[in-house]
């Protein structure tokens, strides 16, 4: 790909624009946002959360080398906010992914390699890490709150039953 493509006239890089989407000048654009490649006016844009999921780079760096200008267009492309809407989801949907195939390699290696420490890790639902390790302070604050509203809940009965004891 030519890298000239990504950036104007005057050197800084293209980031809106970049997509076809964006409709802001389809001469700058290069990709779709699209999950699929679009064909427009007879030319092909490819997608860009195509490429993202198969480059498989949790680390963004080797796939924003090969695909952009270089790693400083990736991060501008992650500050802009349009943007960053689709890139946030391409995220989720590759962790996701890599998820799913360390878990296929488990489940082979469990029923074919006859692994113990797989098929414990199977059984112990070892992808399922939502609830390991210390809480989140927001998972703090939530429990606080939880038990802040049961007492106010209750607080009318504790006062009655305190009433009554004094009799």
């Amino acid at each position: 790909m030519d890298k000239n493509k990504f950036k104007d006239s005057k050197g800084r890089y293209i980031v809106q624009g970049l997509f076809l989407e964006n409709r802001y000048d389809t001469n700058l654009s290069v990709y779709t946002l699209d999950g699929e490649d679009k064909e427009y006016k007879g030319v092909v844009y490819p997608s860009l959360k195509k490429l993202y999921l198969e480059h498989m780079d949790p680390k963004e760096y080797d796939f924003a080398n090969e695909h952009l200008y270089d790693w400083n267009h990736w991060r501008r492309l992650c500050a802009n906010k349009w943007v960053r809407e689709h890139i946030d989801q391409w995220r989720e949907e590759l962790e996701l992914k890599l998820v799913s195939e360390g878990v296929n390699v488990l489940i082979n290696l469990a029923t074919e390699e006859n692994s113990y420490q797989a098929a414990k890790w199977l059984a112990d639902r070892g992808w399922d890490k939502s609830e390991r390790g210390r809480p989140s302070k927001a998972k703090v604050q939530e429990e606080i709150k939880k038990r802040a509203d049961k007492e106010a809940e209750f607080a009318e009965d504790f006062k009655l039953l305190e009433f009554g004891k004094d009799k």
